[in-house]
């Protein structure tokens, strides 16, 4: 690697924390995990010139998949580190980076913001339904219990589109 190669990364990651939302309000795993690991996910986005739409799209196959696993993989433990890492870790970690990378570029635009909130949007819908799916699946319970998925479903729907 030359310097100017290696200097784009450094210098992105310099530049990134001027490039941030205010941290005002905003959860404590979002503002001390997630927004640091998406900084440097960033950082390399930067490097290797991605633009924020395609980090918006990685971000979405790795939560998807992650998604799929719900619904479709017996619970275990290694299936729970495996959702974790892929939805929460590095799916939301992608999710952060792409915001930061449009404001760094200043590439943000607002088809990449829909895109941005409909990747969100069906991240949450299909999240709950997964979890439905394993229940009903995976464990015998009682009919009314399927339920909880759903109102939850609900009530995250409203919350994020009232936010």
């Amino acid at each position: 690697m030359t310097t100017s190669e290696g200097t784009g990364f450094r210098d992105a990651l310099r530049r990134l924390p001027a490039a941030q939302k205010s941290a005002k309000g905003a959860p404590a795993y979002s503002r001390f995990v997630n927004r640091k690991l998406g900084r440097y996910l960033a950082a390399f986005a930067y490097r290797v010139r991605m633009s924020p739409n395609q980090v918006t799209i990685i971000s979405a196959l790795f939560s998807f998949a992650a998604i799929a696993m719900i619904a479709l993989v017996r619970p275990s433990l290694p299936m729970g580190i495996a959702v974790c890492l892929l939805l929460l870790v590095i799916g939301y970690a992608l999710d952060s980076a792409d915001g930061q990378l449009a404001r760094l570029t200043g590439r943000g635009s607002r088809a990449g913001e829909w895109l941005d909130h409909f990747v969100d949007s069906a991240k949450i819908v299909t999240l709950h339904a997964a979890v439905l799916v394993s229940f009903y699946r995976f464990f015998a319970l009682p009919p009314a219990l399927l339920l909880i998925p759903l109102v939850f479903c609900c009530v995250a729907t409203v919350l994020f589109f009232g936010g």
